[in-house]
């Protein structure tokens, strides 16, 4: 939405060859900043020499990049789309493994994005999800590069989850947790009466999983304090979306496996399967989300009961793809019924109190 500037300024004689204000940033504006907040994520991967997670990346984006050429040759140009398919193109190299052949990845992802943007549409049109599509169809292809879920029906029974998993070995400490967490410890969770152990800042700053989008969840929760305060990104689905799943993780999922009751293990599901990643980047990509904030509010609610189902407390390594692949779906109906419920005010109110002003003005 634009205002007129010169209804911002006293003097109404001046005249600009500029005479329009954007009240939220542009598209171009929203891909830089995300694009710039992804670049982080490639540093900490080239400082912790993840060579093949990168060789992962760089697959995917000239696979994007190219698809995009050869769907440009057929169809209309749009200003950003190379910019968008940059972003979409690093967002599926976080979310696939790098034990994977970055060869394999660059034929499977150029296929599926030139299919999906040429039969379900291009950007803004599209009701599916590239990236989702192409993570999927890797899965699919050689489910075993993947890793396996981490946890077991016993583990499920402890009250606190991701701690076991630390103790046990799963979530590799970074050389700095002890000294961060004494700190930590000291200085702040003290006022509070509270103690963390060893191993939560690992887990908050870098699980070492094989898939490079579960692994930065402090960098990722930066970024989106940023996207959210420019409203860049509307927080009314991850905000939804975080709710409805980390209560039901809480409180009802231990009547599933049998854990304490109302002591799900909230960090677990949060911190691991992507779900702060996803969440940001993936699951309210352009176009495949409903308009009205009722719309959006039942989307991520399902979304949120889907993932409770799908993946649990966490740890899942494609679940996430499943639930917004499933969302893009039902999506679609959502989007029926606001077209509907759209359609039926005009006719019901808007076209009668028109009728009414004209005969008023007769």
């Amino acid at each position: 939405m634009i205002l007129n500037r010169f209804f911002h300024k006293r003097n109404f004689s001046d005249v600009t060859l500029h005479p329009f204000v954007y009240l939220k940033p542009s598209l171009g504006i929203s891909c830089f900043l995300i694009l710039l907040l992804l670049l982080p994520q490639v540093l900490l991967l080239i400082l912790t020499k993840s060579y093949s997670s990168l060789y992962i990346i760089l697959s995917t984006l000239l696979a994007s990049v190219a698809s995009e050429c050869v769907f440009l040759l057929l169809k209309k140009q749009f200003k950003y789309s190379f910019l968008i398919a940059i972003i979409q193109g690093l967002i599926t190299g976080f979310l696939l493994p790098a034990t994977y052949s970055p060869l394999a990845v660059f034929f499977i992802a150029i296929t599926v994005f030139f299919l999906t943007k040429y039969s379900f549409g291009g950007f803004a049109s599209s009701w599916i999800n590239p990236t989702v599509v192409t993570v999927i169809t890797c899965y699919i292809l050689n489910t075993a590069i993947f890793p396996d879920f981490l946890l077991t029906h016993d583990d499920l029974q402890s009250r606190n989850v991701a701690l076991y998993l630390i103790q046990r070995g799963s979530v590799p400490l970074i050389p700095l947790d002890s000294q961060i967490t004494a700190f930590l410890n000291k200085n702040i969770f003290s006022y509070l009466g509270i103690v963390i152990p060893e191993g939560y800042v690992s887990l908050f700053w870098d699980c070492g999983s094989a898939i490079p989008a579960f692994r930065f969840n402090f960098i990722t929760l930066v970024s989106s304090i940023i996207l959210f305060s420019f409203e860049l990104l509307d927080i009314l689905i991850p905000t939804v979306y975080i709710l409805t799943y980390s209560i039901l993780v809480r409180f009802v999922g231990p009547f599933f496996t049998g854990g304490a009751a109302f002591q799900g293990d909230i960090i677990l599901c949060l911190l691991t399967s992507g779900t702060l990643f996803s969440t940001l980047y993936v699951l309210q990509w352009y176009g495949t989300t409903p308009v009205t904030r009722r719309g959006k509010s039942l989307y991520a609610f399902l979304a949120g009961l889907l993932s409770f189902f799908i993946m649990g407390y966490g740890t899942s390594t494609v679940g996430y793809m499943y639930v917004i692949l499933t969302m893009n779906i039902l999506s679609l109906l959502i989007q029926v019924s606001e077209s509907h419920r759209a359609r039926k005010k005009i006719e019901n109110v808007l076209v009668p109190r028109l009728s009414e002003l004209e005969a008023e003005n007769v």
